[in-house]
Formats: structure tokens, C-alpha cells, sequence
């Protein structure tokens, strides 16, 4: 439900932080510096704004905010916005990031949470951590995908967190391994204390995940085959390196695969054929790998100076990593000089895949290909032409298929329509 940048307590490298995406925004609940670098490695494309919320101002808490705030203003050109718990503690933030952090005031808006008037916002709970921030420490109560989440940020107590959950809820609380039970200075939840009542509440049928570690060896120890899981960390990816091979006989089940889950069966041609022709006509293809491990594949087909992506794929668990961009990014130097060119499936505000189609072409034109302004149909679907290099004729576009297909397309295609539409 949350995904986490970090973990760990105020002295380990990588302090707590947790995220989650709702309606094309990127929700931060809080957001230390070591937390900020992995942000950076985000996929942004789909985000059109940031909102940190805030459960106190301890800095492995809130030390990357206003670098986040300089970010989104400057790299990403994204609003955020910043969300107290309380007015005391927007006041205090204030400081920080208008008279310290020296943001501008344009680049981001600070709020107390309750201003939100989100839906996956239910309640803003108070609760008592370091004496020093005497009624400034929070958790909060959210509704995600209609289970209630509670997350605890930095407390010495349970109690204003119970009454949120029910069976079915998921909690995120914090846990000491060091911190002693009965400690009149405690600052933090004694997993030796506090263990019999998480206990309890998996047994009532709520999920509950441990985060703000202090020593996270011990504390996986004491919790094997108890039900209690830590709090799931987020694999952030930092330049991967993408090659670009000729697709060997041992990724072709793979190929397949992968070929039969990205296209309808209206765009997919006999994939034997396809193996087929790589060895009998201009064809150039070509697996992806992501560092050692096999992401997807292009099939390219050439005549004269033209190169047409036929069919380009990424396995789902390797997209929205930058490997997609990568592979183009290489693609592009390696046909540099050609007309190189696709065709996708024209967006269609009354297609149920409208969005995806927008998200689609977007992704192309990021990635240095331009609108062709050609419409193309192959058998009932109609694509809109994208390229590099120049434009492609009716004419250069129906010798590079009549070349392609040969005798056996003549025989396949008969009755399939495949051409550029005039306007």
C-alpha cells in the first residue's frame, strides 16, 4: 500500500520515508534528504503534482524538503505542496523553508494538512513523541484504495492509533529494538513492550509493518514467524545500462511471450513468420537487456533508407525505469542518417484506452520522434506515423511492406489492407 524510500531511525543511512501515487500525484509522507536522492530516480512523466505531508520536524525527517521544493521547481516543473499537521508546526516550517532553505514562495505552498480536502486524507492524529516537540508530532489515518492505512510516523504510544483500525486496515508503526519498556524518557515504541499488542492486532485481521528501524537484524529476529513484516522498501533503479543484441534462438520463447501480452491479436502477425523473416529479408532483431537480464526486444524492418519499428516491447517489470528511453536513445544512434519510424494506435477520446494512447505518443515524442502527421492502416487498425529523419511517402511506405512480406505476405495478407491513408 505504501512504498518506502527508507526505513531506518535517525542514526542509520537511510531514514524513514514512505510514499504512495494517487490521481497523477506523488504523496511524500515526509522526506529526509537520503530519501530526496532516491526521489530524484522517480519516474515523473504521469505526476502533475507533489504533496509532502509532515509528522514533525526532526531532521531525518524533513532535511530534503526544500531541496525537493528547488527540484520540482527547476528540474521537474512540478507544483508541491507542503502540508503541516498543525498550525504550529506550518509556522515553524515556514521558517525553514522561506527564511532558511530560501525556497520560492511561487514554487511551492505550505498548508496545514486538514486544508488538503483530499479523499485519501481521513485524519491528521496526534501523538506524543520527544518532549522537546511537545504537541507537534503526528501520524496520520489515510484511505487508499478503500482500506484505511495508519501510520504512526515517530511515537511513544499506540493509543491515538487504535481507534482507526479495523479488520482489514493496514498499520505502519514505528519500533525500537534498543529502546527499553518502562523507560520514563522513552521517545519511541519498546518492540519488547509493544510486541503482545501488534500481536493481537494481526490476529483481529489487520496488517501491520514495521518502519523507523534502529537495528534491523535484531528486530527481524524477534518478529520470524510471528505474522509482523517490515516495511516494504521501494526498488529504486539507477542507471541500469540497456544493450542492444541480435535476438538469440534461446530468447525466443521469451519474445513470444512478451510478444502475445503487448499486442491485441489485430496487430500481432503469425509470430513464426516473424522468426522466419529475420533470416530472409532486411530485418534487424533485437533483444534488450537491462544490465545482464533480458527487458524486451525491437523488431525493425529496412528498405533502402527507411526503418520501420514493426513491434518494440518491455517486460512489465522493467518498465517505468528509463530502460524504454534507454533502448531508443540507442536505437536512434544506431540507425542515425535513416528515416526510422513507427506507427501507433491513434488516440481516441471514445477508446477505453484514451489515456494510454495520449501516454503512449507522449512517451515517443519525449524521445526525439515527430509527428509524421500520416495516418497508417494496417488491416482494421488505423496508427499515426511518428519518426526521426524525414518524412515517409505512401510510396517509400508501400515498397518497404511489398518487400517485406514477399510471396508468403501476398499469401497471408490478400485481403488485409496495408498502406498510408491520404488526407
Amino acid at each position: 500500500m505504501l512504498a518506502f524510500a527508507g526505513r531506518g531511525s535517525a542514526f542509520t543511512d537511510e531514514h524513514n520515508a514512505a510514499f504512495f501515487i494517487e490521481n497523477k500525484t506523488l504523496i511524500l509522507l515526509d522526506c529526509p534528504m537520503s530519501a530526496f536522492q532516491k526521489y530524484k530516480l522517480l519516474n515523473y512523466e504521469f505526476i502533475n503534482q507533489i504533496v509532502i505531508l509532515v509528522t514533525h520536524t526532526h531532521g531525518d525527517h524533513i532535511s530534503g524538503i526544500g531541496t525537493m521544493i528547488h527540484y520540482a521547481q527547476f528540474v521537474l516543473e512540478i507544483p508541491v505542496i507542503v502540508a503541516a499537521p498543525s498550525e504550529t508546526v506550518r509556522r515553524d516550517l515556514n521558517i525553514l523553508l522561506h527564511r532558511l532553505e530560501g525556497c520560492n514562495k511561487k514554487a511551492y505552498m505550505l498548508i496545514t494538512a486538514k486544508e488538503l480536502e483530499e479523499s485519501w486524507l481521513v485524519d491528521v492524529i496526534p501523538t506524543q513523541h520527544a518532549n522537546q516537540l511537545s504537541d507537534k508530532c503526528f501520524g496520520y489515518c489515510l484511505k487508499i484504495q478503500d482500506k484505511n492505512i495508519v501510520y504512526t510516523g515517530d511515537t511513544r504510544t499506540l493509543k491515538p492509533f487504535l481507534p482507526y483500525l479495523k479488520k482489514g486496515d493496514v498499520l505502519y508503526t514505528e519500533i525500537s529494538y534498543y529502546q527499553k519498556p518502562d523507560d520514563e524518557n522513552a521517545v519511541h515504541l519498546s518492540l519488547e513492550e509493544i510486541k503482545p499488542v501488534l500481536l493481537e492486532l494481526i490476529q483481529n485481521g489487520i496488517k501491520v509493518y514495521l518502519m523507523h528501524l534502529d537495528q534491523e537484524k535484531e528486530i527481524l529476529k524477534c518478529i520470524q514467524g510471528t505474522g509482523l513484516k517490515l516495511a516494504p522498501l521501494y526498488p529504486f533503479r539507477k542507471n541500469i545500462p540497456v544493450r542492444l543484441v541480435k535476438t538469440k534462438f534461446s530468447d525466443l520463447e521469451s519474445v513470444k511471450a512478451l510478444y502475445e501480452l503487448s499486442f491485441p491479436p489485430e496487430e500481432q502477425a503469425p509470430f513464426w513468420m516473424l522468426a522466419v523473416k529475420q533470416y530472409c529479408a532486411d530485418v534487424d532483431f533485437l533483444s534488450i537487456y537491462a544490465g545482464k537480464q533480458w527487458a524486451g526486444f525491437f523488431y525493425i524492418v529496412n528498405h533502402k533508407n527507411l526503418s520501420y519499428i514493426f513491434y518494440f516491447a518491455i517486460r512489465p517489470e522493467f518498465r517505468n525505469q528509463g530502460i524504454g528511453s534507454q533502448a531508443l536513445q540507442r536505437l536512434q544512434k544506431f540507425y542515425h542518417g535513416r528515416k526510422l519510424f513507427l506507427g501507433i494506435e491513434q488516440p481516441d477520446i471514445l477508446k477505453a484506452d484514451y489515456e494510454k494512447r495520449i501516454s503512449r505518443k507522449y512517451f515517443y515524442l519525449k524521445n526525439h520522434f515527430q509527428d509524421l502527421h500520416r495516418r497508417v492502416q494496417e488491416a482494421s487498425v488505423i496508427y499515426e506515423l511518428l519518426g526521426i529523419g524525414g518524412d515517409v511517402s505512401p510510396e517509400e511506405y508501400q515498397a518497404l511492406i511489398s518487400s517485406f512480406t514477399g510471396l508468403t505476405g501476398k499469401i497471408l495478407y490478400k485481403n488485409i489492407t496495408m498502406k498510408i491513408l491520404e488526407e
